[in-house]
């Protein structure tokens, strides 16, 4: 049975994340909260054109998306729909400031995911367990750095061309196809 401890931790995983991506399809298609929306939004109250890049004003908006109209407070959800307000009109910040919050976050993102990695790693879930000697330690810390360093370069690639392809598009550019 302990030889198969890691295909069964792995089979789980994979069942689990499967049903997550299931379940983002779904709520995309159902347009409800599990859903992700690419599209730009407006107040359905005012017209007023939402940030697609803005900082949420409540625990609701944080975890499902949404917005507090600036212009009118009303409460818009992610898929433009009138919801009850719960948060203050949303703080309007520049591009700059936004990007800077971002990159925060990003810097802090390191140190979990190099945790993450480690703690998988000494369970032996990813790697060989727990180091039985400090130049096993070493190793295992250098290549969890490796990784962390590999990770973070490719998220931060991602979110660029994801910020300038959905968010951030080019003003005056039409979409024409």
């Amino acid at each position: 049975m302990g030889a198969h401890h890691p295909i069964l931790v792995m089979l789980i995983i994979s069942v689990v994340g499967g049903l997550g991506v299931l379940l983002v399809l779904y709520g995309t298609l159902a347009k409800n909260r599990w859903g992700i929306n690419l599209d730009p939004v407006s107040c359905p109250r005012c017209k007023t054109a939402l940030p697609r890049l803005y900082e949420p004003r409540s625990l609701r908006q944080a975890a499902w998306g949404g917005w507090t109209c600036p212009n009118c407070g009303a409460g818009v959800d992610k898929w433009g729909r009138e919801v009850v307000p719960i948060a203050p009109r949303t703080i309007v910040k520049s591009e700059d400031e936004m990007r800077a919050g971002i990159r925060r976050r990003f810097i802090i993102k390191a140190p979990v995911l190099f945790c993450l990695l480690l703690l998988l790693d000494w369970t032996g879930i990813i790697g060989g367990g727990f180091p039985s000697t400090w130049g096993e330690a070493l190793v295992q810390v250098g290549a969890n750095v490796a990784w962390t360093l590999f990770f973070m370069v490719i998220f931060y690639f991602a979110g660029k061309y994801i910020g300038k392809r959905f968010l951030l598009p080019k003003q005056g550019s039409t979409n024409s196809g």
